[in-house]
């Protein structure tokens, strides 16, 4: 644990008895110069902070399952809820207030900068306008969803709809770019966060990169509760030397569930579903820390993925929603598509990023907006493709356009795609070569058509070019050099096919 320094009030005797103990709350007398968010300590060692001072006694959330009696004694420990943070905490599993959690062994953190867990978020004046792109590898995000440097994003769905593997497939991706990650495990199983850690941690060349804070469903609510600030914490320590930093916050609905049993505890006044009043400012304080800054704000950008679980796709559901109102826009994972196949099983029509398209360059963003006209517009004629041949052509040719593009959506784990890659394979439904094809034809041979452009000399020239060139010369482009691509597939389809590697993330996760 660490804080912020100040002078040790327990030098000068003062001290606090337990008048009245619930749970993990405990009521003092005494302690007459604490502060809210100040540390306290027992005679039998269980710590606890300040949550409130009223007139006639200190409030109080103990951290840890310890066991508090009435008058029992707490003095001031001299220090305010903080965590040492340091470059030490790569590739390592922490607790809100610097417990290790992964059985390494203690930490050097000696000489370490002391961050508040409880922080305001600069200003305009320390933040600069998000330009650019942090790239997932991942076609339907990239492309239609795109997330800038800086942006605040919120991953929501139902259980096991894919949330947890898109997120690790965004850890491991950014990681390996040099990208800190930072992953806030909010009162999730502990089977989940040693799965997590040991795919993520496993590797030396993703763990260089990555930090875990976490707290399991075992926990206090109180400690769950603090976990999301020290992640954010982390993050502002990293971004202050200038680096890029992906926080991610899973879930931020068991953090509000934390925070109302604290709330109910202290018997504040309860609001919708039981909620205090202020868990819309709680939880906006927490995601206002992110953003990308100028050089005096450190330089560096953090950029958040709060994940919140919907009940049941209850879209009016309280604390999704007010989550949607502080993110810059959202990406919805639904369990139908999932079943269906679909990977990630993100809803292209009830998912936005108000942020990202500013960070694309024109090609990717035309086409973007291209795919989506093009997806709805299929959307809206399916309900016509029972008539099958009595359909006319065009009808017949925008509804195969949209069942390719959502094929080329269709990514397993492991498989990163650049920029190029993906406007490539985005267009080619667009192309006479697939005019005639249909989605199981572009599902049998997605592997050949990206091993083509990653290995034929004129593709591979092509590929190289394509980010430079107008939206329309790309589909020219293409049409030009149909003739090699179509070769390439009939030459290895069926015959010495050689296919993406695929890395199956999903085996061990609980809840995805």
């Amino acid at each position: 644990m660490a804080g912020s320094k100040k002078k040790v009030s327990g030098e000068s005797g003062e001290i606090g008895f337990v008048r009245a103990a619930k749970g993990f709350l405990i009521r003092l007398d005494g302690l007459p110069s604490v502060k809210i968010n100040d540390v306290i300590v027992a005679e039998s060692g269980a710590l606890a902070y300040v949550s409130s001072i009223l007139p006639s006694f200190v409030e109080a959330f103990v951290l840890g399952g310890q066991t508090v009696s009435v008058g029992e004694a707490f003095r001031p420990t001299g220090r305010s809820l903080g965590l040492a943070v340091g470059d030490f905490l790569l590739g390592r599993v922490v607790g809100p207030m610097g417990e290790v959690l992964d059985g390494l062994g203690k930490m050097d953190a000696a000489g370490a900068k002391e961050f508040p867990l409880e922080k305001l978020a600069v200003g305009v004046a320390y933040r600069e306008f998000i330009t650019r792109p942090l790239l997932t590898g991942i076609t339907v995000v990239d492309t239609l969803f795109p997330l800038g440097m800086g942006q605040r994003e919120l991953v929501i769905g139902d259980p096991r709809s894919g949330k947890s593997s898109f997120l690790m497939e965004v850890i491991l991706n950014q990681a390996k770019s040099g990208v800190i990650c930072v992953y806030g495990a909010i009162g999730r199983p502990v089977t989940f966060v040693r799965g997590f850690m040991d795919l993520i941690l496993g590797s030396g060349e993703t763990a260089k990169n990555t930090v875990m804070v976490a707290r399991f469903s075992t926990d206090s609510a109180p400690l769950v509760s603090l976990t999301p600030k020290a992640a954010m914490a982390v993050g502002e320590y990293f971004s202050g030397m200038g680096k890029d930093v992906l926080v991610v916050l899973d879930d931020m609905g068991t953090h509000a569930k934390a925070y109302r049993e604290m709330a109910l505890l202290s018997e504040r006044f309860p609001g919708r579903e039981a909620y205090p009043g202020d868990i819309f400012h709680e939880q906006a304080a927490i995601l206002e820390r992110a953003g990308n800054f100028n050089d005096q704000g450190g330089g560096g950008s953090i950029t958040a993925l709060p994940v919140i679980e919907l009940p049941t796709d209850d879209f009016v559901n309280y604390i999704p929603t007010n989550l949607m109102g502080m993110t810059d826009g959202h990406l919805l994972f639904n369990t139908s598509l999932r079943a269906q196949g679909r990977r990630p099983a993100i809803d292209v029509s009830l998912s936005v990023s108000r942020v990202g398209a500013q960070t694309q360059n024109q090609t990717q963003n035309r086409l973007g907006i291209k795919v989506k006209e093009t997806l709805a517009r299929a959307d809206e004629l399916s309900t016509l493709v029972g008539f099958g041949g009595e359909l006319p052509p065009s009808t017949q040719l925008v509804i195969n356009q949209g069942s390719l593009l959502r094929e080329f959506f269709s990514q397993p784990g492991g498989v990163s795609l650049s920029v190029a890659e993906q406007i490539i394979l985005l267009s080619l439904p667009f192309i006479r070569y697939l005019g005639d094809k249909d989605r199981t034809f572009v599902g049998r041979n997605k592997a050949i058509l990206l091993q083509a452009f990653r290995e034929d000399p004129e593709l591979v020239k092509f590929s190289q070019e394509v980010t430079k060139l107008a939206f329309g010369d790309v589909q020219a482009g293409l049409e030009k050099i149909s003739g090699r691509i179509k070769e390439w597939v009939e030459k290895r389809s069926g015959v010495d096919r050689e296919k993406v590697e695929v890395v199956d993330r999903e085996t061990w996760l609980p809840d995805i």
